[in-house]
């Protein structure tokens, strides 16, 4: 998607059309990352840095979690096809995204304020679900989270509700996902 103006300001509701990309398709069943609906500005572009658009996902168990070519995949939503079903789910961050969000999110009070009033919870200091996957069993894979309290990348051991995060960058008119 390209804009000729994109000038979100931090704090700033934005609400993005929806786009879907290709993750594995089959005969019958289909698999599609998706960005769609309201999210939060919370840094805006400058010269050398993306800006950054947060969603808030709310939380999710290992057991709504699946590996999609190779990724982590939730079913956030579904289009009836005439002969199968595409699944759609939110991209999830990377480690490194999840900490750099966590960090703008602890220096700047006020963004967490305007998370609360938009309904989208997240604590900076708990638990969230991240792109990077371990081998289990060889040749499966299963999802990791990151720890915002101890700073570490951690394989599952439980069924526990960990925050998913969605993030859309923006530069130069045009939406990185």
């Amino acid at each position: 998607m390209v804009k000729d103006e994109i000038q979100w300001r931090v704090g700033e509701t934005v609400n993005l059309t929806r786009e879907v990309a290709d993750l594995k398709s089959g005969s019958r069943t289909g698999y599609k990352r998706l960005i769609a609906s309201r999210y939060i500005c919370i840094r805006e572009e400058s010269e050398g840095q993306r800006g950054i658009l947060l969603k808030v996902l709310g939380k999710a168990t290992k057991d709504d979690i699946m590996i999609v070519g190779g990724e982590p995949f939730c079913k956030d939503d579904a289009d009836e096809l005439f002969v199968g079903v595409q699944y759609l789910s939110y991209p999830f961050p990377t480690e490194q995204e999840v900490k750099e969000v966590l960090s703008i999110l602890q220096q700047d009070e006020s963004l967490q304020q305007i998370f609360d009033k938009a309904r989208m919870h997240a604590n900076p200091r708990s638990t969230y679900w991240v792109n990077e996957t371990a081998k289990h069993l060889l040749f499966l894979k299963q999802p990791q989270y990151y720890d915002a309290f101890s700073h570490e990348l951690r394989v599952p051991t439980d069924n526990s509700a960990r925050y998913r995060l969605t993030i859309v960058y923006f530069s130069k008119g045009k939406l990185e996902w």
